[in-house]
């Protein structure tokens, strides 16, 4: 190989190779690579990675606050709070690493995402929706433990007469001093009448909107509508402004992270 050769292969050798670069008036390192280039980082294979990172998901206010103050320390660390309380929603995201005395990198960060409870799910679901007989009797009796008001026993007593009494036809109600509803019933083809059905106007559960959250009273008012032709009697619950049990709901989630968590707060979304 001649020593022009030799030239060409060394040229071609090292202009492969990156090339540091320091710039002394930043304090910077950079390094240039080559078009097509690939530089391989080996931290997996060191002991402990070079910094803490990761994105880490709470559902619960306490498990944020508590993780928080476990990863978190006064210098580097602040929690960004996002409440749209107009749309039932509440959200915090706690950066370890955050903007302080110097940029930080903002990549080690915890979240909570409060989850809504099956509970308040299965309730506020079936608000609205009017149910055939047989079909709300089924309803009150699989969520009996959520009912507060009146006491269970009462409750029992509705359901169990709601599923014995299927070949009757119920006549038009009236109301009752003690609040309640009573309304006549007769077997199918005859006008005798066999029975009273006593239903309340009202009734109260107690539920957490969220996953280890507070539990909340609400009221639901209870309708009843009964079919001309056949007889037949629907029922309907609507729970009384549910979305005000939410909002306060979010509003203590935001109480306790301002004042438990001991980090600075913001309202906002970090970029």
């Amino acid at each position: 190989m001649s020593q022009q050769e030799n030239y060409a292969q060394t040229i071609a050798t090292e202009a492969r190779k990156p090339v540091v670069l320091f710039d002394e008036f930043d304090n910077e390192r950079q390094i240039a690579l080559p078009v097509g280039y690939q530089l391989h980082d080996c931290e997996h294979l060191l002991p402990h990675p070079r910094r803490a990172t990761g994105r880490t998901t709470l559902h619960d206010t306490d498990s944020f606050i508590a993780y928080a103050k476990r990863i978190g320390s006064l210098t580097s660390t602040a929690i960004y709070i996002n409440a749209d309380y107009a749309k039932n929603q509440v959200s915090a995201v706690a950066i370890f690493n955050d903007h302080e005395d110097q940029p930080g990198w903002r990549d080690h960060t915890a979240t909570l995402q409060p989850r809504i409870t099956e509970e308040w799910k299965t309730w506020t679901a079936g608000s609205g929706q009017w149910k055939k007989q047989i079909d709300f009797a089924h309803f009150l009796e699989q969520n009996l433990p959520d009912i507060v008001a009146p006491n269970g026993s009462d409750v029992l007593t509705f359901v169990t007469q709601l599923e014995e009494q299927r070949n009757v036809k119920y006549r038009s109600g009236v109301n009752l001093q003690n609040g309640m509803v009573q309304i006549e019933f007769v077997e199918d083809g005859s006008d005798a009448t066999k029975g009273k059905l006593e239903l309340f106007k009202e009734f109260t559960i107690g539920v957490r909107p969220f996953f280890g959250g507070e539990a909340y009273s609400v009221k639901a008012a209870l309708r009843y509508r009964i079919d001309r032709n056949s007889g037949e009697i629907a029922f309907m619950y609507e729970l009384q402004r549910p979305e005000k049990i939410i909002e306060d709901a979010a509003k203590v989630i935001v109480d306790s992270i301002k004042e438990q968590a001991g980090f600075p707060v913001f309202f906002g979304t970090p970029n």
